[in-house]
């Protein structure tokens, strides 16, 4: 089976399962690939999950069919082809038409998949588009592929003018950012080490512990990430922890903490002291969390499957910090996670009531005087401003703190972080503390 017929496999299973694409595809890079091979398979079938609703508008266009007519086989062949013509530009064109062809079944789809192809051949220079001037929000959600009711929402965040330089940071930023593990090295060397395999690493805000790298690399490569030295995270992440200011003495309860991000750098900051619960509804996360805290050398970290909306009552008044990163729509990192751009308006819209009974649920581990850190990765107001305004009317004992990091300050104790104005991931932060 060669890489364009295991993309269309795994398409299909997308399209039919559900399934997260990156689950889909790691459950198919095997030894059987050659690690040219894998690449080629991760950014065919990424880029099309990506841009499958910009390749669906040229497809109806192109062959003068609604896209509803076409069966999804057909129309899977024919967004793989468009990849490779449109944007994968080290593939000839002749190449892509012919060999994305070859997936196409009986003589009738194999005519009509060479002719959307060949169309699309002819005017890749100048592909239909609605028009900018008549409907600027759909121009702009077939332009950057994203559902209309997901434009309209960021639209509505940014402005109309910050809409265009948002979309196209979602679909082209490439950094990687890296938290040190300060306990056993510093910021200094981790960058010699990652200067020596030909990673340019800078800082781009001053976390005390970040650092940055405008490509992506594999981790596992580098002795530093196997022996402990760092980790993979969001700058937006290390600073939520930063925010918390957890002190070597405290007791911190992290409710959602998987894959364990925010807990690693809380643990950093404490000097692997105090003590930290990092609890998961999904057992099956776990042994990221305990993978991670193990390869970092973390002691002072516990992990234990507990659903938040189900606190442990032995807690109870004994936190001094409180982690509540909720499940949230994901909004603002679609740059890494192409295909949450799919997910059901209606679903989202669901969030909300789930996350204020989270963070209430949450807020009963603290002791007088302590502070809980509210996050999500999402720039929906409805789950960002409207759920800590909720709860604050709710819960008179709390108020919201002010803070600073790295050049960055709240309103009001609120931060949200813009991905193509700070470069970061999409976060909203607030900062509450119990009287």
């Amino acid at each position: 089976m060669n890489i364009r017929e295991i993309a269309l496999s795994l398409l299909e299973g997308y399209e039919a399962g559900g399934k997260y694409v990156n689950l889909a595809l790691s459950s198919h890079i095997t030894d059987s690939l050659t690690t040219s091979e894998s690449s080629a398979l991760t950014a065919l079938l990424y880029t099309t999950v990506e841009q499958k609703l910009r390749y669906d508008y040229y497809i109806a266009a192109l062959s003068g069919r609604s896209i509803s007519d076409i069966n999804l086989t057909t129309r899977n062949i024919l967004r793989l082809g468009l990849c490779q013509i449109l944007d994968m530009h080290s593939i000839p064109d002749f190449a892509a038409v012919n060999e994305t062809v070859k997936l196409a079944k009986g003589r009738g789809e194999r005519s009509f998949v060479n002719g959307v192809l060949r169309a699309a051949v002819r005017k890749k220079d100048d592909m239909p588009m609605p028009p900018k001037e008549k409907n600027y929000r759909r121009y702009l959600s077939v332009k950057h592929s994203f559902p209309l009711w997901i434009v309209k929402l960021l639209s509505d965040v940014v402005g109309e003018e910050e809409l265009d330089a948002l979309l196209h940071f979602y679909n082209t930023s490439k950094y990687t950012d890296i938290t040190v593990n300060r306990i056993k090295t510093t910021p200094e060397e981790v960058k010699d080490e990652l200067l020596s395999h030909g990673l340019d690493v800078y800082i781009h805000i001053d976390t005390g512990l970040t650092l940055r790298t405008d490509r992506s690399f594999n981790p596992e490569n580098i002795d530093g990430f196997r022996n402990g030295r760092f980790f993979i995270q969001d700058t937006a992440s290390a600073i939520a922890a930063r925010v918390l200011s957890p002190s070597p003495s405290d007791v911190l309860v992290d409710v959602c903490s998987a894959p364990g991000g925010k807990s690693f750098a809380a643990a950093i900051l404490m000097g692997d002291c105090g003590e930290i619960h990092s609890f998961d509804l999904h057992e099956s996360k776990l042994s990221l969390i305990e993978g991670g805290r193990d390869r970092l050398g973390l002691k002072s970290l516990t992990v234990s499957c507990r659903d938040a909306l189900n606190p442990d009552t032995a807690l109870f008044g004994r936190a001094d910090k409180v982690i509540c990163d909720v499940p949230c729509s994901g909004l603002g990192v679609l740059s890494k996670k192409p295909d949450l751009r799919y997910k059901s308006e209606e679903l989202i819209a669901e969030l909300p009531a789930l996350q204020l009974k989270i963070l209430t649920e949450s807020a009963k581990y603290l002791k007088d005087g302590g502070v809980l850190l509210y996050s999500t990765c999402t720039l929906n107001p409805k789950e960002n401003e409207e759920v800590v305004r909720a709860f604050l009317e709710e819960n008179g004992d709390f108020y919201a703190v002010d803070f600073e990091v790295g050049g960055l300050s709240s309103k009001n104790g609120r931060l949200t972080l813009i991905p193509h104005i700070h470069k970061t991931d999409g976060f909203f932060m607030a900062k509450l503390k119990r009287k």
